[in-house]
């Protein structure tokens, strides 16, 4: 589920060339997933086009589910349909793992677990990103209900900023953001001071930590991992590293601080090491230098019909 996005599309390469049939699950073209160009020729890779909201069924052993709302992309809130997409797309891969007696892996995000500093006075209800975390925590529970009612295997990723090559250019990461304005000198453009502490966790880590996490031998709960990398970095460091990485003549742009946005947001690794002795390898700068080159690379194919930012927000 998911297997077209970001970090789907990686997994399910990775998946498909280990020898697994991967059967993708997307309401998204297969043809928009740049990495599973090679995957579509095999025998064993299965795309379905489908929207999880509704119910599905499937022979399976395992269920990734990281299906999320592509609508985060463009900054625009669809409400129900982000809840719609975190829990009913929940409880239809729940129920088919249920059936066949699949074990699950549902990917969460870091901010669930940073909820209680946010002020419900704050936000209005419909922001994008506080959506996002509120469905990812009601999926959450769901996961865990599913475990203690029924003994469906559940397992659950808190994942921490996920970046690399493979991106949608269009994407609203900070690291492919701000790539991208590098690489076409345009501003780099900071919510608040910068001072933010971040982790960033290159996307073949991450792979790794959700198949890792998959394979980990059964308990009598749910169990529950950080995914991301030791390393703190703000935000503003981040551009740093990326304006001398990439030779930009780009400047950094401070604006308002948004009020859904978190001073710290770092993963706590000890549980994930000792339960699952995983780590990230993939250094910032090395991350940084192969996603740069892919975004360079993609720029320079598409310079002739891409649309610039300024238009794509229009």
């Amino acid at each position: 589920m998911g297997g077209v996005g970001f970090i789907g599309s990686h997994l399910c390469r990775t998946l498909v060339e280990r020898g697994d049939e991967v059967f993708a699950i997307d309401v998204r073209d297969v043809a928009h997933a740049p990495m599973l160009r090679p995957a579509l020729r095999l025998s064993n890779f299965h795309y379905i086009h489908h929207n999880i909201v509704h119910p599905f069924g499937i022979r399976c052993d395992e269920i990734y589910n990281l299906a999320a709302p592509t609508t985060v992309r463009y900054k625009k809130a669809l409400p129900v349909e982000t809840l719609r997409v975190g829990m009913l797309g929940s409880i239809h891969a729940l129920d088919t793992a249920r059936t066949e007696h699949a074990r699950v892996v549902f990917s969460s995000s870091g901010c669930v677990g940073k909820m209680s500093e946010l002020s419900n006075a704050a936000h209005q209800p419909t922001s994008t990103h506080r959506l996002l975390f509120e469905s990812k925590r009601a999926a959450e529970a769901l996961h865990r209900a599913y475990r203690q009612e029924f003994g469906v295997d559940t397992r659950i990723a808190r994942i921490y900023n996920c970046y690399g090559i493979g991106c949608d250019l269009m994407d609203q990461r900070v690291v492919t953001k701000m790539v991208v304005a590098a690489l076409q000198n345009r501003d780099l453009v900071i919510e608040g001071s910068g001072e933010q502490q971040r982790s960033f966790c290159y996307v073949g880590d991450i792979v790794e930590g959700l198949i890792t996490l998959m394979q980990a031998l059964p308990t009598d709960h749910t169990r529950m991992v950080n995914l991301g990398s030791g390393e703190a970095v703000s935000i503003l460091d981040l551009a740093k590293r990326i304006l001398q990485l990439t030779g930009s003549r780009s400047r950094i742009l401070h604006v308002a601080a948004r009020n859904d946005e978190f001073a710290n947001l770092l993963p706590d690794l000890t549980a994930t090491q000792r339960e699952l002795g995983w780590r990230a390898e993939t250094s910032l700068d090395e991350g940084l230098k192969r996603t740069i080159n892919y975004i360079e690379k993609e720029l320079t194919e598409r310079s002739g019909t891409f649309l610039s930012w300024i238009e794509i927000n229009q």
